[in-house]
């Protein structure tokens, strides 16, 4: 059966934390999500085979669907049989392991290296090293920081078409020395993506044992940019790089209709798709836990960023480099150490699939959630709004129609309106945003499937497969605790009207069950709006939360102490979860430094003594210096204890040793 009339079809998604799959299947004419299972990750020790969580996530699908999908070999039984045995598509997509150690080559900075550099950020790429020949690097020194950087991938970019092929030629044979003098074990795979009169030359050059990529030009012109051939071609060196890899993805990538494709790609497929087709602006993050992938649409224009640093599991230790410990602190309703927030981001990078156990490590999970949301955000906003991105960090974001999470510390609270809480407390968003989540890693599947089947990835979205959380009208402006903040009027659809009274510095649910329709009609008091309007009538769908009304305020008005925020914080807890818990009063109390931090202020106060002590002793200077005091004639005195040497760095080490001790 060919690929264009299939069927079934099976879609595995491969994290650093879990492995998860879905099946989709023709259910009366339209492509339709039939059932969706998770495993763990195998692909660390004791098993280093992402196979063996395969199996396990397989043989639960198929325990689920009483379908069986894999043969006694462990792979995927396709074309599917006539007794609905197997599958007629399997399709693998990965954010595991490191990115490619990347060499971006171009002509000018401004041009070919930019849009070589928004063609990666859809990859998980780590661009080491930018190299043009408009630099003051010698080429001995260029040739130098190519060997050392032992990269994976050497992208290549420059020239317009029609244009000049001379200094294109000069890149490429600048790669191809590199190449020569890196170790035989290192062999980068080799990505051309510019002027093409010269791929003739570019062949000659590069052996076959080079795995050589030609894509499109990615400045085809000055006023043009051309990404998605470069785009798919980086895929494919993703590709090329996890097979070489192990951990069993050469079995996967083999059985895969399109080899193993990288998650962000397809965040910035299906976004991009969205972005085209719904009236406003859509953003999606996934927190992993040891990448990061931010994608918005605005003004139909769509940029993805990736970022290998932050994670709320393997990247956890590595996010406090990237979000200040401040930000995170803003977020907790007690007193925290930084040695307590550090401790907590280890903890979870030594086991990033343990969940919270306890309120105090329930609120440090979230805090460090929020504070990388806001970062992804802060960091990526200047690629799709490049000109209206204020300098200003904690500025309101343009007007979101659709906000997606993904990412198991968003989707698996538990809670519908907690998940929907998070998102609303990192991106705080105006006006009217439908608020979703994606808890079985369905985008990545359909940014795959894009490629073979489009119209099942518009059957699979329009079919409502994402978690519908609901609509969020969020209130603008100041409301007053404690006094209504609006008043909404809603009418189902057999005609019943009720009525809410929403308190200022409150999150509010209506209870609208899950696909449910109703007219809702909000009237805000005065000093608030609703997007710059008083009054607001619009037809709604009910979602897992109900209809959010968010009526605390933006900018979103939190306290600055860990007192007052022990005052607001657990509320919102509660009105998410229907749960009350109290902060204890001796969390609120500064907490004592820990013993080696008062033993390293102890020595930083001894050696400031020392050094002032030191300060009015004459200073010598070999070359002469005229500050230098003259020799004093006659015998020399005896060193009083006031005027004794500075300690010598054995004596600093026995004080060391004598804090470890006390």
């Amino acid at each position: 059966m060919s690929i264009s009339r299939s069927t079934s079809i099976l879609a595995v998604d491969f994290g650093n934390v879990n492995t998860r799959a879905i099946l989709i299947d023709l259910v009366d004419g339209v492509y339709t999500l039939v059932a969706q299972a998770q495993e763990q990750t195998t692909a660390g020790f004791p098993h280093g085979d992402v196979g063996v969580g395969f199996v396990r996530v397989l043989t639960q699908l198929s325990v689920s669907t009483g379908r069986r999908l894999i043969s006694p070999d462990g792979r995927v039984i396709s074309p599917e049989e006539t007794d609905r045995t197997g599958v007629d598509l399997f399709l693998a997509t990965a954010s595991i392991g490191r990115p490619l150690r990347t060499i971006l080559l171009g002509l000018v900075g401004e041009m070919s290296i930019a849009s070589g550099k928004r063609a990666a950020a859809g990859t998980y790429v780590d661009i080491v090293e930018t190299i043009n020949l408009g630099e003051n690097r010698s080429l001995e020194d260029q040739l130098n920081a190519i060997t050392l950087a032992r990269p994976d991938l050497i992208f290549i970019t420059g020239g317009t078409e029609g244009g000049a092929e001379g200094p294109v030629l000069e890149l490429v044979q600048m790669a191809r020395t590199a190449i020569r003098l890196l170790p035989k074990n290192v062999k980068p795979i080799v990505l051309y993506a510019g002027n093409s009169a010269v791929i003739p030359q570019i062949h000659e050059l590069f052996d076959t044992q080079t795995g050589l990529l030609i894509a499109d030009n990615v400045r085809p012109t000055p006023e043009r940019e051309a990404l998605e051939s470069a785009q798919k071609a980086l895929a494919q060196a993703y590709n090329n790089f996890t097979e070489k890899r192990g951990l069993g993805f050469d079995v996967i990538a083999e059985m895969s209709a399109i080899g193993v494709v990288p998650t962000a790609q397809s965040y910035q497929t299906i976004i991009d798709y969205l972005g085209r087709t719904t009236r406003g602006s859509v953003l999606a993050v996934d927190v992993g836990s040891a990448v990061s992938t931010v994608s918005a649409s605005v003004k139909r224009f769509t940029a993805t960023s990736i970022r290998t640093d932050i994670g709320l599991g393997h990247s956890a230790n590595n996010i406090l480099y990237g979000v200040s410990l401040p930000s995170v602190r803003d977020w907790l309703p007690f007193a925290a150490t930084d040695a307590e927030i550090t401790a907590y981001a280890m903890n979870k990078a030594l086991r990033p699939a343990s969940v919270p156990e306890t309120v105090r490590e329930l609120y440090l999970e979230h805090a460090l959630l929020r504070a990388a949301l806001r970062t992804l955000v802060r960091d990526a906003r200047p690629t799709w709004t490049p000109d209206s991105a204020p300098d200003k960090a904690d500025a309101p974001l343009p007007y979101f129609e659709r906000i997606i999470g993904a990412g198991a510390a968003l989707t698996g609270t538990g809670q519908p309106l907690l998940t929907a809480m998070l998102l609303l407390d990192s991106f705080q968003p105006v006006g009217v945003t439908r608020l979703q989540a994606d808890r079985h890693a369905l985008i990545p599947a359909l940014g795959a499937l894009a490629y073979i089947i489009p119209e099942a990835v518009v059957q699979v979205l329009d079919g409502r497969n994402l978690e519908d959380l609901g609509i969020c009208i969020s209130l603008s402006g100041n409301p007053r605790k404690g006094r209504a903040a609006c008043r909404v009027r809603v009418t189902d659809e057999r005609g019943e009207v009720s009525t809410y009274n929403v308190m200022g510095g409150t999150i509010f649910s209506i209870p609208l069950p899950l696909g449910v329709a109703a007219n809702v009609q909000v009237s805000a008091s005065g000093g608030v709006s609703i997007n710059g309007k008083r009054r607001l009538k619009i037809d709604v769908i009910g979602g897992t939360a109900g209809v959010i009304i968010d009526a605390r305020g933006r900018v979103l008005p939190l306290e600055r102490s860990p007192r007052g925020l022990a005052g607001q914080l657990p509320a919102w807890y509660e009105q998410a979860t229907g749960i009350k818990h109290d902060i204890p009063d001796d969390w609120l109390a500064a907490p004592e430094a820990p013993k080696a931090e008062a033993q390293a202020q102890k020595r930083q106060e001894r050696r400031k003594k020392r050094q002032t002590a030191t300060e009015d002793e004459p200073i010598f200077s070999v070359t002469g210096d005229p500050k230098a005091e003259p020799k004093k004639r006659g015998r020399p005195r005896k060193a009083t204890q006031a005027e004794a040497p500075a300690p010598t760095p054995k004596e600093e080490e026995v004080d060391d040793l004598r804090d470890l001790l006390s």
